[in-house]
């Protein structure tokens, strides 16, 4: 994994967290999203709202299945 392109590199052991909440908004578990990871997410690019729903950007999808 190369720190310098992995945007949530900075959040050391929270990015795993940060992580799984990506692939839970993947998957559509709302029920499962972490509201504070989503904010998160939503600042750094990686997630968006779209009608109510948590969609992953595509900077978002590229992040969870490349990393």
């Amino acid at each position: 994994m190369e720190n310098e392109k992995d945007p949530l590199a900075q959040f050391g052991l929270d990015a795993i967290e940060l992580r799984w909440t990506m692939r839970d908004i993947a998957a559509k578990r709302s029920w499962l999203i972490n509201q504070q990871h989503l904010e998160k997410l939503i600042e750094l690019g990686l997630a968006e709202m779209r009608d109510g729903v948590p969609y992953l950007t595509v900077a978002g999808q590229n992040t969870v299945w490349e990393h």
